[in-house]
């Protein structure tokens, strides 16, 4: 009989080599997805330099790739900036920002014109203690932008959501390759 051949199955070096090859997979579908999110990045390029891959396995239960930017320019590019950044339904740090210190006050939170400050010391999106000389407190500052008549970096940026993209736009390989690989292991190899 079968069962006379068979006495154990190797369980724990199954599962050891099957986390393994996991663990590769999962390494090269998020240096897919990291280079994706690169070449999405259309207004702040430096966060091309800022972005990162992660791969990290929780007490060998789960496998989790992530590709991650730790530059707060990154936030500007995934959710745009002024008039033209999402809305609170698709940002989800934007009620956040709204009732933090970096968040003008004379500017409307519905339709998030960026404005000039009030005479003061404040502090700016990426955390600096900047000074404002008030000139244009209250002015679009967009608008002003748009003409040429001050710095073009006022203007309002859309949002490319990067990051999300490169992760739909590879959705289906990541679903193929880890179905390959739960597929193709040779679980059989495990039986003594």
């Amino acid at each position: 009989m079968i069962t006379d051949m068979l006495s154990s199955y190797d369980a724990a070096r199954a599962s050891q080599d099957l986390q393994q090859k996991l663990s590769v997979e999962i390494a090269g579908l998020t240096g897919l997805v990291l280079e994706s999110a690169r070449s999405n990045v259309r207004y702040y390029p430096d966060v091309r330099n800022h972005l990162e891959r992660q791969i990290i396995v929780l007490a060998n239960e789960m496998i989790s790739g992530e590709v991650t930017a730790d530059y707060w320019q990154a936030w500007l590019e995934q959710f745009g900036k002024g008039s033209l950044m999402a809305g609170t339904d698709q940002n989800p740090g934007l009620v956040t920002y709204f009732n933090s210190d970096a968040w003008n006050r004379l500017r409307s939170q519905s339709s998030r014109v960026v404005v000039g400050r009030p005479r003061g010391n404040y502090k700016s999106i990426e955390g600096r203690a900047r000074y404002s000389g008030g000139s244009y407190a209250g002015v679009d500052l967009e608008e002003l932008a748009a003409r040429g008549d001050i710095d073009k970096t006022f203007g309002p940026t859309p949002p490319t959501f990067f990051l999300r993209a490169a992760l739909q736009s590879n959705r289906n390989r990541i679903l193929q390759g880890l179905a390959r690989v739960i597929e193709e292991f040779p679980y059989q190899k495990y039986f003594k």
